[in-house]
Order: structure tokens, then sequence, then C-alpha cells
């Protein structure tokens, strides 16, 4: 009877474990953040060093206190910004009731906030999905004061960026006494690091707002922009432009920011203050606590994707941090492990994918590129075609592999990725099967495991 090693990744709220046959043991890796990023970077409990933040924002001269009480007035609420059903929530079901309690207890009226959900261009949540994003208790207790932005609802236009993109936002945050966006930072596969102003744009911005502000991603050569990766934000046109935004709206709104970062599902950092500069504060953290340094890549990499398998759309940035660990000489697979219970996820995704799934590889990613990533065709969705056929370009046709619930015949012809679970066929079975099929024919290659989507793997 064949041992496995102890491995678990997600599928979906579910973990999957044992199924690298034990003979593999040493050449087996579970990739992790380092060991230093699991070490809270505060002192005492969360809420004792949210508190203390309150009390030392970065880039303000008023503490929340005194925020709150030069700016709060009774009828304008105080408008709390929380990510939405596609992130994991953890910061969000920690911080958030605190930061109930703590305006209550500032004799802000309890009829007197909001929590708007940054949905960005994503579908309104499920009625499901709101206990998922708030918690339990602030579901039930304050439902009706939860709103969902809308993309397509007309917002408030407040001019253009530097770069020329038209801004528009949510209403409802020009209602507020103070926007509070809580978040949690990560790197992001094209905007660099993720949070604190994304919740922005492209969390609460329109539809118009976002498709001019993405398309700067792309480069007609590489796909996308060099500065367009992971970590990187210096030379990064979108991010640049999104930080530009964002200090023009503060200077129509009062916003005050909390950003914190979250290992392994335990905050490790809360910084609060200017929206902007908290960005700077995670990036000088983030990239470090989030990369894994190795000497060699490997032949499979095995992705759990945790709240990113609720679709194809979404499950790309778990594809993409595997990419980067694995071989990329026709002979390294990525098997990425995702339910999709939402199928696609994204509609523009899905058409232009079907519209070039006959094309090679090159001729597809350049129809795309012409057709589809310009400003004025650019939709939200256009660019993850784009990263997913530089990567089938890299590792080999046929080497991104899938196990998921979803239509294998779609994700075939379609989607460049090849499923490997059979309809009637646990997703562990499917694993085993894969693997001991790759290693029969490449018995010496390395195993990566990661169930990250935020890791950062660099071969050295």
């Amino acid at each position: 009877m064949t041992e496995y090693l102890d491995t678990p990744i997600s599928w979906g709220s579910e973990i999957l474990n044992h199924f690298v046959p034990i003979e593999y043991k040493d050449q087996t890796k579970f990739l992790h953040p380092p060991e230093f990023s699991k070490q809270p970077m505060f002192e005492g409990t969360v809420k004792e060093a949210l508190m203390r933040k309150l009390d030392d924002p970065i880039g303000y001269n008023l503490t929340f206190d005194e925020l709150v009480k030069e700016k709060y007035e009774s009828g304008k609420p105080i408008v709390f910004v929380i990510d939405d059903y596609t992130r994991p929530n953890i910061h969000t079901k920690i911080i958030l009731p605190m930061m109930i309690e703590k305006i209550l207890s500032l004799d802000v009226a309890e009829d007197d906030f909001r929590i708007l959900i940054a949905t960005g261009t994503h579908r309104q949540p499920k009625e499901e999905e709101y206990p998922k994003m708030v918690g339990d208790q602030v579901y039930e207790k304050y439902r009706s004061q939860i709103v969902s932005h809308d993309c397509d609802v007309e917002g408030v236009y407040v001019g253009e960026s530097d770069a020329g993109t038209p801004m528009e936002f949510d209403k409802l945050a020009f209602e507020a006494s103070i926007l509070v966006p809580i978040t949690d930072s990560e790197l992001h596969y094209f905007a660099g690091v993720a949070g604190t102003i994304k919740e922005m744009c492209p969390g609460i911005a329109s539809r118009k707002t976002v498709r001019q502000n993405h398309p700067k991603m792309f480069n007609r050569e590489l796909g996308f922009d060099p500065g367009c990766k992971l970590g990187g934000t210096k030379e990064n046109p979108v991010i640049t432009d999104i930080k530009n935004m964002v200090n023009i709206l503060k200077t129509k709104v009062s916003i005050f920011g909390i950003d914190t970062i979250v290992t392994e599902g335990e905050i490790v950092h809360i910084s609060t203050g200017d929206l902007v500069e908290l960005h700077d504060e995670a990036k000088r953290h983030i990239v470090e606590m989030r990369t894994v340094r190795l000497p060699k890549a490997a032949g499979i990499v095995v992705s759990g994707m945790q709240s990113w398998g609720i679709n194809l759309y979404q499950a790309g940035k778990g594809i993409h941090a595997a990419w980067n660990a694995t071989k990329q000489d026709g002979k390294g697979i990525i098997i990425a492990v995702a339910p999709l219970p939402d199928g696609v996820g994204n509609a523009n995704y899905e058409q232009v994918m079907k519209e070039t799934g006959d094309m090679p590889l090159q001729e597809g990613l350049e129809y795309i590129l012409d057709n589809y990533c310009t400003t004025e065709t650019f939709k939200i969705g256009n660019q993850k075609p784009v990263d997913t056929m530089r990567i089938v370009k890299t590792i080999g046709k046929g080497n991104l592999k899938m196990i998921s619930d979803w239509d294998a015949e779609q994700l075939t012809k379609y989607y460049r990725v090849t499923p490997i679970k059979q309809p009637d066929e646990s997703p562990v079975d499917a694993l085993r099967k894969e693997i001991k099929s790759y290693m029969a024919d490449n018995p010496d290659e390395l195993i990566y495991i990661m169930d990250d989507p935020g890791l950062y793997v660099i071969i050295e």
C-alpha cells in the first residue's frame, strides 16, 4: 500500500491531502512564506496593536479619535470599505467589528455608518456570501447598512488623473464623513502590490475608470509592461496612475486607511493613516515577506487557490504564482487545484478566450493585444488571456493542467488548460494519478506544493 506525504492544500472550503508518494519525500518541498513573516510585527493582541496604530497614524497629524471628532456629522455616515467575496476577508472579520465598536465609543450613532463592499467590476455578492465577508454577527446586526458597489451605476466624477484617466467613484464615498478602507496587502501579478489604494480603484471606481487605467499594463512585444509584475511598483504605470487618482480623491473626501498583512490566516502587521503612504509602507514589508528563493525550478508545481478557487478568472492568480516556480523548458507542469463553483467568473475573459481558442498561441496573443487591450477596447478580464497565454507559451502547450469540477471540454477547447480529473474521480485520486504518471517518466524532478497565490518565487 502506497504511503503519502502530508501536503495539505485548499479545495474550496475543504482541504486535500496525501497525494505525493512518500518515495519522493526528498524531492518534494511545500512552499511557505518565509518563517520571519509568520511572526507578528507588533506586541500584544491584534486589538491592542490596532488601538495603538489609530493613535499614531502614518501621514496624519490627527489621531483617529480626533479625526472623528472633527469630521463626523450626524446623518453623514462613516463608511467602511471592505474587500468582496473573491478575497479571504480574514482581516475584515477581525478588524471591522473592532472598528464598529470604536466609532460607537466615540458617540457615532449606531445607524450612522455604512459598510461599502469594494466589488470593483466583479458581480454583485450572493446572499450567502455576505456573512463570509463581514462575519455572522456583523451581518445579522447590520445587514441593512451594508452596500455593494456597482461599477455600472453612475458615480461622482472628479476630473482626470495626470495620465488622462477619467475618475469616477461610488457616490457613497462623497456622502461620508470619513471613508475608512480596511484592507490587507498582498503581491499582485500586474499591480505589484494590492490592498490600500486598490480599494479605491478598481474597488469603488466606475467601469470606465478601470477600463482606462488597467490597459496601462500591456506591452505589444512582451504581453505585459516590464514594470507590471509581482511586487513591482516603482515603474509600474498601473499603480502609479492609481496612486495619483487616490491623491486627488483624498482632496475631496476624508480617507483614513487601515491596512494589514495576513500570513497563513493570522494578522502579522497593522498600519493606519494616509492610504497612499500605507501602500508604500506595505511595499516595504510585503515583498520580502512573500518572496521564496529557490535554487531550482520544479518539474511539477501543485497550486492550491484558497478563496481564489471560486472561478477560473480568480484562479489565474494561483497559476501565475506557480508559473514562477515551474521549469520553463517545455517539460515542467503546473497542476492548478480549484473547484471553480462559479465557472469562468468573468464574461470578458470568457469571450476573448473563446474567440481565440483555435488560434496558435502567438497569433492569439497578438490578436488580443490589438483588439481587446487598448484604452478604447479594454474591459476587465481581457488581461487574463494575455497572462494565460504567456504562461502556456513558456511552459509548453498541454502543461497547464487543472483539477476542477467544471466543464472539462470548455477548459480544453477554449482556455488552453488540460483537465485531469474525471467526473467520477476524487481530486486526491486525480492528483495521485497525475503525479505518479509524471514522475514515472521524470524520476529525478522536483515537486513543489504551494497553497498561497500571494507567493513570489525567485529561482536564483
